[in-house]
């Protein structure tokens, strides 16, 4: 019955300060969005790295004038080195191919001769301390008169390290914002809904209420808050994602545990402002 009384009494909080309920859930809605973005981005960026971390390492060009014979001696000492753990062969054929594919355009068309060399994607094992020292294991097969050029695919790659890195402080920091402002969004609308019901408050204190009992509605209040502001926050971002894969379908990952995270995140927030509202102004 007690509980009952509590749940009516927030639903019924919602009309004494409707407009600011109303800005509140959506700021919150807008701020768990924001974070969610940065969130889902930041996820991308570490799953891009690890699979340009799982993806070779050196692309090696062969010298045009290597036989079949050569071609085979030279991938069977690769793999012979520490740490090499995959070589494939790339023809000037499948390089042709590959480059129609990229470009839209045949290559044989405008050239009378395929100018494209043939060439190793070579993967180095992932645990191993040569993946951090690539240059040294370039220059060496560099040396090779078979081999034309070594190509490192780190350049890239640190790049994106290095944006990972920041998207995961920007991610932090973000977080903490977005607590600091759904803390003082829904504090401030518990605050207004306190003080519209101080009388009642304090006819319910004389009649010997206790501080439980007229708290629990306030703590129900700032948990729908935050409930119905990442319920909105779920709804945007599935709908953006839709679009989005629609348009570029596989190149994001968004985990469905992300939005019971959000969810999860918008109940915390209102229950740590109602908590806060609370214990300050009541």
């Amino acid at each position: 019955m007690n509980l009952f009384y509590s749940v009516r009494e927030a639903f019924s909080g919602f009309t004494k300060a409707r407009i600011s309920m109303v800005i509140t859930i959506f700021t919150v809605s807008f701020f768990l969005f924001i974070l969610s973005i940065v969130a889902i981005l930041s996820l991308n960026m570490n799953r891009l790295v690890t699979m340009l971390n799982a993806n070779h390492d050196v692309q090696l060009f062969l010298a045009n004038t290597l036989t079949s014979v050569e071609i085979d001696q030279l991938r069977s000492d690769i793999l012979a080195m520490d740490d090499v753990v995959q070589v494939d062969y790339i023809s000037k054929e499948k390089a042709a191919e590959e480059f129609k594919k990229e470009f839209g355009d045949d290559i044989f068309a405008v050239l009378e001769e395929n100018p494209l060399p043939a060439s190793f994607i070579i993967k180095m094992n992932e645990k191993s301390d040569m993946k951090t020292n690539l240059s040294d294991f370039a220059g060496e097969l560099e040396r090779r008169p078979e081999v034309d050029e070594v190509v490192l695919h780190q350049g890239a790659l640190q790049i994106l390290v290095k944006f990972a890195h920041v998207s995961r402080v920007v991610l932090y920091l973000l977080f903490t914002l977005v607590f600091l402002g759904s803390l003082f969004m829904i504090s401030n609308t518990i605050r207004l809904i306190i003080f519209a019901r101080q009388q009642i408050i304090a006819t319910m204190k004389l009649v010997g209420a206790t501080d439980a009992f007229i708290r629990r509605p306030f703590l129900i209040e700032g948990l729908l808050q935050g409930f119905i502001g990442g319920v909105i926050t779920m709804l945007m971002i599935y709908v953006l994602v839709k679009l989005f894969l629609l348009q570029w379908p596989g190149l994001l990952l968004v985990p469905r545990e992300l939005y019971w995270i959000v969810l999860f995140a918008g109940v915390s927030f209102g229950f740590s402002a109602s908590l806060f509202a609370i214990r300050r102004f009541l």
